[in-house]
Order: structure tokens, then sequence, then C-alpha cells
């Protein structure tokens, strides 16, 4: 025997076998094993083995091995190679396995047959066999001793034994593999022990998730000096086993979990088969609760009876409570009641009355220290109503359905554009008169919020996606549970294919509330005793349409619109509106109401969708989306969106009070469904006592003048109720912006429609409907008076002899409006000089304009449409061969308009909104040499630039820069000096002008422009002042100063002629 000691002497560059093969694990599976074992995991696998192999690698890339020759033949002859550790320690790796949850079941009754089978390094164990459990507890622990470890305990940290859990299912035909997991265990020597906590860890099968366990894993260092390892658990009760210690072990303590069943909705079919005969599992901690079987699933899908209750020994607190188990069967001919649907819901802390109530308490704690948009919880809370600030929804941008990011804030709305420094609009009649203005208020437009906040006039709230996402799908009193469908939950093989692309069986709707009992729970009374039986309940719904918006047309994607109308369908009543036609428009304002009746929970479901009008090749018509909309849990909800509270309680106007219930009923019954005292009124009904807080009226209501007129207003007592259910939370008025699904294309939004519900139970005559007519466009005048152009920039068609020249060109002013076919042309100029054009020309420009959209209004045949209210002007030249292209513009949006400057110096471009300052010019590298330029002062700074809205300063006069776009830059051009004013058509008709000059010359007379000639300069000059002279308003001045300069002329000529006179005269008498 030949033996060859190796010593390994530390670390070198030799490639390990990592490096160059690829190691997959060392796994090898097998169906059992007494079959053969093969390298790939199959599907029908259930045990696998590890062989740890080393190969040696030569640095020659040689055989390694021996060659002999006996007896003339030469043999190979492998050498036998054994390594050896000089540091080597043992440990013993302890498995703490509590329980599962959420398992797979492979059977049709849902049940599981589980054992773990346990491997770490070499050893294999397994737990005992729990039968037909959904949360299988096997409460056990395993030791695995004598794993011997290389290295020392450092590099022991770093390299942890891998511990290998496999859970197995003992079925009729063998084990079935539920799923794996791999955990690393925490290590416990070299500190004091500490009891390693139990957690969940997820069952992976084919990279799904098949269920959880709740598991510890330590590891200890048992032939370490001073190492505290724990005792041995005590024995299991089967006696082969260890029990999960006490230290790890949770504690137990009776739980009570009420159920409140309301009932079962849109069944589906299994196995080809309607679910016609159902019946409802509660399951927890293997108590098992059983519902009753509901008489009549087609008239009324409500279970007979709507509160239940068991108690269960659970572990305490909501981090080791077994989830509970929903298990929807259908009971079949023959005894057959297969397993169709489930929901497992895992985690409940939701449920328990007393953790609600700490973090109620916390939020309010947090929120005295926080700011007011941090500690208001995203499930819409009230927000008080004060003078400058209201209620909007703020919303994360996300397509693709889910919506965890909404929350509400307290802030001003938002405007996209720069906001007017204006005035408020005195029309506050006018906007109350419609409900678009309190649509447009809370989308941008500040100018309508200012006014009616100025006013106090209801506004509303503006959800942008549909209501429910942002109060939890209304689930507060009633939840719905998806029962869900999965490929191996229903093992019939003659399941409908168009049954498997459906993962839901069902749904169902109800509660728990989880709680902890102290003793037996005697003595506690049922959170759900007083809930009554649900039977069959009608009632009338009122649905608004109001605006389809950014609809897409699939069948008509090279048009890019479409013609939508509306269809409505509850129940077996379908509405399918055509004459809600429009033609041509992806962004129809519908504007209808529709009133219908249904009995819930029959038929809770609204359907409302949006269809394009003969799309397609055949002259059908097409889907473009629709939306739906669960009455049931509307009308179950605590926060009463039935119909949304206003902010003012109205008798009468357009904003009246539309519940069928007064504020004081209201109040009354949400105190009585929450345990609270009912509220208490003073004689005058300005304050109100609930649960010892006080109201008053003055802290919602700050202007009292607003509130005089009684005919409007209504009681005190009943503004002051509707004020406390504001701060209540309760859903305010609202209108939702629902997304447009297609069924051929789920997922993907076709638009949406803004619109909301109204829904009167126990009412066949219910309040009159809001009308939601939008405005009328009011007819208005706009006459625009162009008085003078200065330093326009013009083109020479031959240049002239000397820099100084003068240049002419004959000028002319055009206007146009937005929507407006043609221009409106000036008279010529004739011969401009320098591009100085005098004109004092009217235009006059007459259109409908929109107050709440702030658009000039256009009439159609198909549609409406809107424009910017836009003013443009621009100077051309009088011969078109000349310069086609005008030399000058000016674009004014007479909502958003730079006021006019006083000074003709003070025109600067940065009045022009969007105005971005042009790079500037390279400096010409050809040039000889360079002129040295004198610099030239710069104009003085204008003051203040403001903007203001022309509808409502009505008037405005002064001068405005003109510019020119040149390579993408505004470069100013030239000035003009205009009047602007806009007026009603009645008082454009009590004010006549004529256009230009015509007549009527007046409001204001215009007077005929002076004009430079240039034929005869000097003439031209001195005709020029004594025009100007005589047109002056200092002519009585100019006139006064003639005649005094004329005597002056004469006395002085008298004077100094004089002496002469009278030597002639005394010469003459005296000769």
């Amino acid at each position: 025997l030949w033996i060859r000691s190796r010593i390994k002497v530390g670390q070198t560059n030799i490639p390990s076998i990592e490096e160059s093969v690829e190691v997959t694990g060392g796994w090898e599976y097998a169906k059992m094993f007494t079959t053969k074992f093969h390298s790939g995991e199959m599907g029908s696998d259930i045990v696998r083995r590890r062989r740890h192999r080393r190969e040696l690698i030569s640095l020659n890339f040689g055989p390694v091995m021996f060659i002999m020759s006996q007896k003339g033949k030469k043999m190979r002859i492998a050498p036998q190679m054994i390594m050896e550790f000089k540091l080597k320690s043992k440990f013993e790796v302890r498995v703490h396995l509590y329980c599962g949850r959420a398992m797979t079941s492979p059977e049709v009754s849902g049940y599981v047959n589980t054992y773990c089978r346990v491997s770490v390094s070499k050893q294999t164990q397994n737990t005992i066999t729990i039968w037909e459990q959904l949360s299988p507890v096997w409460d056990q622990t395993m030791v695995f001793t004598d794993i011997t470890l290389v290295g020392n305990l450092e590099e022991v940290k770093e390299s942890l034994p891998e511990v290998y859990v496999s859970i197995l299912h003992k079925g009729p035909l063998g084990d079935h593999l539920l799923g794996r997991t791999t955990v690393i265990p925490h290590q416990q020597f070299g500190k004091e022990y500490e009891p390693t906590k139990l957690k969940w860890y997820p069952i992976i099968l084919n990279n799904e998730n098949e269920g959880d366990i709740l598991a510890a894993f330590e590891i200890f260092h048992i032939d370490g000096e001073g190492e505290d390892v724990p005792f041995m658990p005590p024995k299991h009760p089967s006696g082969n086993a260890y029990q999960v210690p006490p230290g790890i072990r949770p504690l137990m303590k009776q739980t009570r979990i009420e159920v409140l069943s309301w009932g079962l909705r849109h069944l589906k079919f299994w196995a080809k088969k309607p679910i016609d005969n159902p019946l409802i599992e509660i399951e927890c901690g293997g108590f098992l609760l059983t519902l009753p079987k509901i008489p009549d699933l087609v008239n009324n899908p409500n279970f007979p009876k709507t509160s239940h209750y068991f108690d269960a020994l659970l572990p305490q607190g909501f981090t080791y409570k077994p989830p509970i188990n929903i298990r929807l069967l259908d009971n079949r001919p023959n005894g057959f009641s297969p397993l169709v649907g489930k929901y497992i819901l895992k985690t409940f802390s939701q449920y328990d009355p007393e953790y609600l109530k700490k973090r109620l308490a916390q939020a309010e704690l947090e929120g005295s220290t926080t700011t007011e948009s941090e500690a208001t919880p995203p499930d819409a809370e009230s927000v008080s109503i004060t003078e400058t600030e209201t209620v909007i929804v703020i919303e994360e941008d996300d397509d693709d359905g889910c919506c965890n990011c909404c929350c509400w804030k307290k802030e001003k709305p938002k405007y996209d554009g720069p906001i007017p420094v204006v005035d408020e609009s005195d029309d506050w009649e006018f906007l109350s008169m419609y409900w678009w203005s309190r649509y447009f208020a809370m989308q941008g437009n500040t100018l309508i919020y200012k006014t009616m906040r100025k006013h106090e006039l209801p506004l509303l709230v503006v959800y942008e996606r549909e209501i429910e996402r942002y109060f939890n799908n209304f689930s507060d009193s009633i939840q719905q549970f998806q029962m869900a469908r999965t490929p191996k939950l229903g093992g019939d093989p003659d399941e409908d294919e168009d049954d498997e692309k459906d993962p839901l069986t069902g749904v169902y709707k109800g509660s728990f509330r989880i709680y902890e009992l102290e003793g037996d729970g005697t003595d506690r009374d049922l959170i759900y005793g007083s809930v009554p039986t649900a039977g069959p309940i009608k009632i009338f719904v009122r649905l608004y349409v109001l605006q389809a918006m950014f609809l897409s047309c699939p069948s008509r994607h090279k048009e890019k619109t479409c013609d939508p109308y509306i269809a409505v369908t509850l129940g077996p009543k379908h509405i399918a509106d055509t004459t809600s036609l429009i033609r041509k428009n992806r962004h129809p304002r519908f504007c209808r109401i529709y009133n219908l009746n249904t009995i819930i929970p029959n038929n809770p479901e609204l359907k409302v969708a949006i269809i394009d009008f003969e799309s397609t090749e055949e002259g059908r018509d097409d889907l473009i989306g629709e939306t739906k909309v669960d009455l049931e849990d509307r009308f179950l909800s605590i926060k009463r969106p039935i119909c949304g509270l206003t902010e003012r309680y109205m008798i009468s106007g357009p904003h009246k009070w539309r519940d069928f219930m007064l504020p004081t009923q209201i109040l009354d019954e949400f105190c009585t469904a929450n345990g609270i005292p009912l509220p208490t009124y003073s004689s005058d009904g300005s304050n109100c006592n609930i649960n010892d807080e006080i109201y008053e009226i003055s802290e919602f209501e700050k202007h009292k003048e607003n509130f005089e007129d009684t005919s409007i207003w209504g009681p005190l007592n009943e503004r002051i109720a509707l004020y406390v259910l504001l701060e209540l939370g309760l859903v305010r008025d609202y209108a939702e912006k629902r997304k447009l699904i297609n069924p051929v294309m789920p997922g993907v939004p076709q638009g949406k429609v803004l619109m909301f519900t109204d829904i009167f139970p126990f009412m066949d005559s219910p309040p009159d409907p809001m009308c939601i007519d939008p405005p009328i466009p009011v007819e208005m005048e706009l006459r625009c008076i162009v008085f003078d152009v200065t330093d326009v920039e013009t083109i020479e068609e031959v240049p002239p002899e000397k820099p100084d020249d003068d240049t002419l060109h004959d000028l002319m002013v055009s206007g146009q409006f937005a929507g407006d076919p043609e221009a409106q042309v000036s008279e010529i100029h004739p011969r401009a000089v320098n591009g100085n054009g005098a004109f004092n020309w009217r235009y006059l420009f007459r259109f409908g304009y929109g107050f709440l959209e702030r658009k000039r209004v256009i009439p159609g045949e198909l549609e409406d449409l809107m424009l910017d209210p836009i003013l443009t002007l621009s100077v051309k030249d009088g011969d078109p061969s000349v310069s086609p292209d005008p030399y000058a513009f000016l674009h004014l949006n007479l909502t958003y308009l730079p006021r006019g400057m006083a000074k003709e110096e003070w025109t600067w471009m940065e009045m022009i909104p969007g105005y971005e300052e042009p790079p500037p010019p390279t400096p010409d590298p050809l040039a000889e040499e360079e002129e040295e330029e004198e610099e030239e002062e710069e104009p003085p700074r204008p003051p203040k630039i403001t903007y203001l809205n022309l509808f409502k300063k009505k008037k405005t006069q002064g001068w405005w820069p003109m510019y020119k776009k040149i390579n993408g830059y505004l470069y100013k051009t030239g000035k003009i000096k205009m009047e602007l004013e806009v007026m009603t058509k009645p008082q454009a008709e009590a004010r006549p002008a004529g256009f230009g000059r015509a007549d009527p010359n007046e409001n204001p007379e215009i007077d005929e422009p002076i004009r430079v000639s240039t034929e005869f300069p000097a003439i031209d000059a001195k005709v020029k002042t004594a025009k100007f002279v005589w047109k002056s308003p200092n002519k009585p001045k100019v006139i006064l100063a003639g005649i005094l300069q004329l005597f002056g002329v004469v006395s002085f000529s008298l004077i100094y002629n004089l002496p002469t006179m009278i030597v002639s005269y005394l010469v003459s008498y005296l000769g």
C-alpha cells in the first residue's frame, strides 16, 4: 500500500471546479428511492438525493493515474485520493416547525394530508402527518446532531449549511409534492442564547407560491467551550418527536370570531354545470363553521341568518394566527360536494375592534404633530370647509388599475397655465345657475372658484378615478371575497375550457370581527348580534351621465374619431339611448339623466356603456367601453355614498337639497348605527352637541350676509347638522371619472366617463333631479381700435442710397378673431415713413363665449367647436408683391391678456406669455475690421407686468410689442397702440359703433388720422403742424397766444415808430 500525504498550504491560482464546471447543486431526482435517479427534475418526481463529489484538476492537464507494467503489459491505475481537514467542529441544527397555511390541495375535497421532510447535510427527518386540515399544525422540533463542518468559526458563519424543507401530501395514489423552501439557520454560538422567533416562509413549486409554513431554524456549536446550548425540547404527545419549546412556541388564547354572512353573488359554472346549491364553510385553526344554506338562490341570494360566531384556541397576536379559509362547495346529486372555490384570508388585524381603536387614537395623536396632508388617512376622511381651501383628490398617474397611492390633500385647485392677476367676478348669480360651474371651479378655473367661495356657494369633489377606490371599495361594513378557482382545485377532467379561463367561481359577501376573550367570553355581547336579516330591497336609481373623455375608437383608428351614444343596463332593463348620439366627437358632453328601478340583491350591478354608432364595415354598432357600478356596496356602506352631501343646505335654487332624508335625520341614523348618543341642538339651532363636542354654525359660515335670504337657505339646525356630517367623513357631493373597459381588451382603458349616481331606497317618487344642462354661450362683441403702429421692420425692395434715408411703405393692419373665416383689414397708410403708420381704425368681432369653459363657442351641426378667445393682429404691406408675409404679429388671449403699457418705450417682449429670449447673434469672422459700435442706452424698464381677463376688466388701452418668429424664437419687429373693449350683445346694441370710421362713428368717435405726406416735405411739415395745433386740445391757449403775439408786434411797431411820426408831424405842422 502506497500512501501519499498532501497538506493544503494556502490559496493558489488553480482554477476551481465551480469556475470550470457548471454546478447545478448536485441534486438527483426519482419517483421513489427504489427507482433510478436522474439529474433533471420532472413533474412526477417525489424524492431526491445529493451526492458530493470532488474532482482533481491537473495543472498540466494530463491524466492523474499510475502506469504500471505487469507481465509485459502496461496497466493504468488511478490513485485513491483522501482529503483530511485539521479544523473541523460538530454542530447541532434544530428545526422548529409549528404550522402551515394556504396549502394547495390536489384533492377535490380541498383538504391536505401533509407532512414535512427536512434535510440538513446528510441527515433527513420527517414530521408527523396531519390528516385533512387546511392549516396543519405540526408543533414539532427536529434535532439534527453530529453535523460536521470544516474550518474555523468565522468561516462557518459565512457558509452555514442550508436546511431543505419539503412539504408532501399523502394521497390515495402516493405522496404528492406540494412545495419546497430553503432556509439558512440562525447561528446561536459565540453569544448568549436567545430563542429565535417564528417566521412565515413561502413554499415554492415551479416558481409559484403554494402556501407558507411558520417555522424557526437554529444551529448550535456543541463541542465548543462556553457555548450556551439549551436543553432538549419537551416530548411531543405522539411520543416519537419533540415539541416546539415554550420560548419559541406562541402563547395560545381563546379567540372569538364573529361572522357577518350577507350573501353570494356572481356564481358561475364548474365542470360544465352551474353552481346552484352552494355551501359556505369557514375554517380557522381547525375549527369549522358551516353557514346555513340559501333557500331561494334566484330570488334572494342572501343568507337566512346573518350573524354567526365560534370560539377557537388560537395563538396570541395577529402575527402567528392561522388564516381564515372560506370554502365554497356545491352540493350536487349523489352526495358529491366538490370544492369549487376558496378564499384564504391571511391577515385580519383590520377586523379587531381594539386594534381599530388604537389606530384611530394613534392617527389623532400624530395629527397634532404632523401636517394635515400627512396625517389624513387615504380613506377619504373629511376636511373642514374654509374660506380659501377646499377638498380635491390627488392621484398617482398609473394606468394599470392599481390605486395604492391616492390621498386627500387640502390645497387650492390647480391650473395648468399661469394664473391671471384679476379680481373676482361679480357674475355669481350667473355661475350659481349651473352645475358645470362647480365642476370647472374644481378643474382649475380659479375665477369661478374664487367667486363661488366668496359667496359661499356649494362646490363638489371631483374624483379622477372610480369613487370606490378612494373608500376601500366601500367595504367598511360588507366586504367582497373573490372565490378563486385554481387548476388543481377542480380535478375534474371534464371541466369546460371556458370555465378554466375564468379564475373566479363566485363572490362571498360578508365581514368578520375577531377579538381575544378574557375568560370564557360569556359576559361579552356580540358585535353583530343586532344585525337584521336582509331581504330584497326595492331602490330607485338616478344616473347622471355628464361627459365622455378620451374615447378610443378601435374600429376607426385611421379616422381618429367616433360617433358615441350611451347604453345603460340594470338587471333585465336595457336602454340604448340613440338620442344621445353625438357625431364626430371623442369628448362628447351628453348631460343625460336616467331614472331606473331595481331590486337588490337580485340586480345590484349598473352597467354604463359607450357605443360607437355604425362604426364597423357591416354598419353595426361597436362597443367602445363600459363601466360597472355595484349599487349594493354603496347602499350598505356607512360612508353613505347613495347621495353625496352638498356643502350647503339650500331649500330652493339650482343647488337645493336633493336627498330624500334631511340632514338631522341622517345624523340621527349615523349616531344610532355607530352607538353614539343622539345629538342635541340649541334653541335657535345655531350649535350642535354630539358626543360631548360642540359645533357652532359660525365656524362654517364665515360671512353671515350671504345667508340672510331665508327663501334659499334652510333652518339653522339642518345646516349645522349637515356641517357635522361633513366633518364625520361621509361622502360629499361628487362627480367621478370612471374608466371604460372593453372585454375584448381587458386592462386597457378605452377612455373615461364623467358621471354620478343617486340611490333612493323604498321610494317610488324620489325628489326632483338636479339640472345638469350646460350653460348657453353668451353673445359678445369685441371692439378693437388700432391707433398707431411704430418701428415696424419692413423689407426694402431697393436699398436706400444713404443709411440715414427714410424708408417708405404702404402699410395696413389686419385683425382676425379665433374661428373667423376671414380677417378684417384696415385702410392703407400710403408711403408710411420708417414703419410708422397712423390708422385710427375700429374692428368689430361678434362671437359666442362660454364663461365656464372660457372658450369661444362656434355652433355646429354635429358638435360645438370651442376655441381659445385669441385676437390676432398683423401688419402687412399694401402691395402683396413686395412682401406676401406680414411684417409683424401680435396674438392676444383675452382671458390672459398682458396689460398694455402707458408709454411706447415700455413695450418689452417679456409681456408676451411664454417668451424665450433668443440667443445672441454670432460675430462675422470674415469681417476685415470690426466697427466699434456705440453702446446704446438700455430703454427704461417697464413697471410690473400684470395680466388681466378682458371679460372681467371689460376695457383696456395701451402699447403692446409686435413680433415675428424666426428659427423658433420671437423677435420684436414693431409696436402697436390700441384699445380693446368687450361687451354683451344688449350692451353693444345700446352703444352702437361702426366698422372703421363708418357711421355710426361713436362710442367713441374716431377722428381721421394725421399722416405725414412725403411729396412736399417742407409744405407738408407746416401743414401737419397747423393741423396738429388745430386738432390739439390746447387750441384756445394757442389762439390766445397768437392774439397776444399780434398785439405785442403792433405795440412794438407803434412804440418804435412813434418818435419819427411825432417829429414828422411837428415839422409839417410848424413848416
